[in-house]
């Protein structure tokens, strides 16, 4: 019998199902099971209102709205905390994120190369 293992955004609660015994086979969680809101966006095109967010609201960002809006991976907005709550990789993708932001008139497949890295990491550290 083989132990399944989903990756959940953190906003899902439990990060693992797991059943005994076999093997891990591993789900990948897309870009817009993650972010729906964003991905939404994205796929629709962003508003100047968006761009503003992204660049600078880390709480409401793509990888705000992967940690469930909470600005968690900030350390709650205190850097003391983030060894212990947050995440300085994901901080470091939102900076990303908001810098490529502010270019005129950015689709999605500007972003893309990003996005992937995000996912990357947020399947190998977070799941």
């Amino acid at each position: 019998m083989n132990t399944i293992h989903f990756c959940k955004p953190l906003s899902l609660g439990v990060k693992n199902i797991k059943k005994p015994h076999g093997d891990y086979v591993n789900h990948k969680i897309s870009f817009e099971e993650l972010c729906p809101v964003w991905a939404e966006k994205l796929k629709n095109g962003l508003s100047e209102k968006d761009k503003i967010v992204l660049a600078r609201d880390s709480k409401y960002c793509i990888v705000g709205e992967a940690w469930h809006f909470s600005g968690k991976y900030a350390g709650y907005y205190i850097a003391p905390l983030i060894p212990f709550v947050g995440c300085w990789t994901c901080i470091k993708f939102g900076r990303k994120f908001g810098k490529k932001s502010q270019t005129k008139n950015i689709q999605r497949d500007e972003l893309e190369p990003l996005i992937e890295d995000f996912m990357n990491h947020w399947t190998e550290r977070h799941c």
